[in-house]
């Protein structure tokens, strides 16, 4: 699972309209929450990666928010809970 990308972990979140932190996405890839999203654009597809306070995606406007962002309840906030559900969700 280590081999996984950020972009194939974002596709793999916007199929599916999952939400996962921050941390949890930049554990599974060996990098740091506060730079995991930097030098990409805030628009729908990356904003499934949320904050684990808040649910959303931080710095977002509500247009650059996925307007399915919030239907389904369950945020990934761990490496392992991830990592399981992507092991499915490629597999699909």
């Amino acid at each position: 699972m280590s081999d996984l990308t950020i972009d194939q972990i974002l596709d793999a979140l916007d199929r599916a309209h999952q939400r996962a932190t921050y941390g949890a996405v930049a554990a599974l890839l060996g990098t740091s929450p506060r730079t995991l999203m930097q030098g990409r654009g805030r628009d729908q597809r990356h904003s499934w990666v949320v904050s684990r306070r808040s649910g959303e995606p931080t710095g977002y406007s509500a247009d650059q928010m996925h307007p399915d962002l919030r239907t389904n309840p369950e945020i990934f906030e761990s490496k392992e809970d991830l990592a399981r559900w992507l092991e499915g969700a490629l597999v699909a």
